[in-house]
């Protein structure tokens, strides 16, 4: 199983550990230039008071060294070399600790430059040189006189140089190894300590159940970062136990479509069965009518359910919208002037692209349920505008409350709480809304100054 901890424990080790690494071996190659820079410094020194000693006679090169200046070349000591030649590569002297040995000249010849490089001495030893050209100052005194050219190279024995630059590798080494070792035995420590709110995190969402679903995430007790995800999982269950407590309320509602009609067959059914020869034939036609009631129950039902699986199938075609109006609204025409409600039918002409079929079964629950449910002597309003969009608004009675428009598509909802009556079961809005959503319609409602409308039109992308 992959671990984020493990992966970040790895990389953050990783990248600490180069890091470190580049950081001291770039400590160590400064320190190295700068002590070999020092060590040059000090050889180009010795090399200078070599040149001091020597003079020009007479297109001649001449040293006259002292004492003092030998002593660091003497063959006992045999630590310090030099040699000096005349134009021509004649050796004009060397020191003694060479005896019959020869100084190799700059790699690159003689320059006026100096030149740096390391060399095995004589004596077998790490040994490190420089090498130049230069002008010996004249016997007489005269500038104008000297004209000839030495070349000089001075060695010396490199170890202490070499001991120096070792020590300092060994510090390098024994800091990184330290480095290393604190990495190694911090990061995880560090991550396990900012991964513990994460982990608690999990540790209470795993706690959460069908049942529990009320419960939230302190978010404000989590880090920054946290918080954001939180939120969403607050808000994700949040939508879970609305989305529980609507099928709780969904399955009760259904239930209770059932019970009444199962407990009018059953009571025909006795009756059939405890005084057959008193059998009724409207108890037949009661029957028939509970049968369809039912089925139309279990048929909407279905029909909402492959709309919520995306599985209802819309033929989508130019409608001619005023004429389709009419004719779906013929029917209820007379059911509305029994109740004595003020129709307004105006419809302007659009050309709207539907399915007709799912058109007229949107536009027969709203009408049904304007018809119905507006107060006698009420008013009927259907309106449809150029580009396609149409409105339905209708009287609606005096107890129907604002907060009434939260479950007006809720399945299986009516405002009677008594559920009277077998015409409309709470189904309809809802079907008429899956069927706009298959159309790439949408239907919304709203409530008006005492009027309920619907606008059903193409949805906006």
């Amino acid at each position: 199983m992959k671990s984020l901890r493990r992966q970040l424990t790895r990389e953050l080790s990783a990248v600490l550990a180069v890091l470190f690494g580049v950081s001291l071996l770039g400590l160590y190659l400064v320190m190295y230039q700068k002590l070999t820079r020092s060590f040059d410094v000090a050889l180009e020194a010795r090399a200078l008071g070599v040149t001091a000693l020597a003079e020009q006679q007479n297109g001649q090169v001449e040293v006259d060294f002292s004492e003092k200046i030998m002593r660091g070349f003497s063959a006992g000591k045999a630590r310090n070399y030099f040699e000096l030649r005349g134009t021509n590569g004649t050796v004009v002297a060397r020191s003694l600790s060479l005896k019959e040995n020869a100084l190799p000249r700059p790699p690159g010849g003689a320059a006026e430059k100096a030149a740096y490089w390391d060399f095995k001495l004589p004596n077998g030893r790490p040994g490190r040189a420089v090498g130049f050209l230069f002008k010996p100052k004249p016997a007489d005194d005269r500038p104008e006189s000297a004209t000839v050219m030495a070349e000089l190279v001075v060695a010396v024995d490199r170890d202490e140089l070499d001991e120096t630059l070792g020590w300092l590798l060994a510090a390098v080494a024994g800091c990184g190894g330290l480095l290393l070792g604190a990495v190694f035995f911090v990061v995880p420590r560090v991550l396990r300590r900012g991964l513990a709110p994460l982990e608690r995190l999990g540790a209470q969402a795993a706690t959460i159940d069908a049942g529990s679903l009320a419960a939230r995430f302190p978010a404000a007790d989590l880090p920054v970062e946290l918080q954001i995800i939180a939120g969403r999982l607050n808000d994700l269950l949040a939508r879970l136990e609305a989305s529980f407590e609507r099928e709780r309320r969904y399955s009760a509602d259904l239930a209770h479509e059932l019970r009444t009609p199962l407990a009018e067959l059953r009571s025909l059914a006795e009756c059939a069965l405890k005084w057959p020869e008193a059998r009724d034939p409207e108890t037949d036609r009661d029957t028939l009518v509970i049968a369809l009631q039912m089925e139309a129950l279990v048929t909407r039902l279905l029909t909402l359910a492959r709309g919520e699986r995306s599985r209802l199938a819309a033929q989508c075609a130019p409608v001619e919208l005023a004429p389709l109006v009419a004719g779906v609204w013929r029917p209820f025409a007379k059911r509305a002037a029994e109740r004595g409600l003020r129709v307004d039918l105006t419809v302007a002409p659009a050309t709207p692209m539907a399915d007709p079929v799912l058109l007229r079964s949107i536009l027969a629950n709203l009408f049904d349920n304007a018809v119905d449910y507006t107060p006698t002597g009420g008013e009927i309003a259907v309106t449809g505008s150029a580009e396609g969009k149409l409105r339905v608004a209708n009287s609606v009675a005096a107890d129907f409350a604002p907060e009434d428009m939260a479950r007006i598509f809720d399945r299986f909802w009516r405002k009677e709480a008594a559920r009277t009556g077998r015409e409309h079961v709470g189904l309809g809005l809802n079907l008429a809304r899956a069927f706009a959503v298959a159309m790439g319609w949408e239907l919304t409602a709203r409530l008006e100054n005492g009027r309920l409308a619907f606008m059903l039109g193409v949805a906006e992308k």
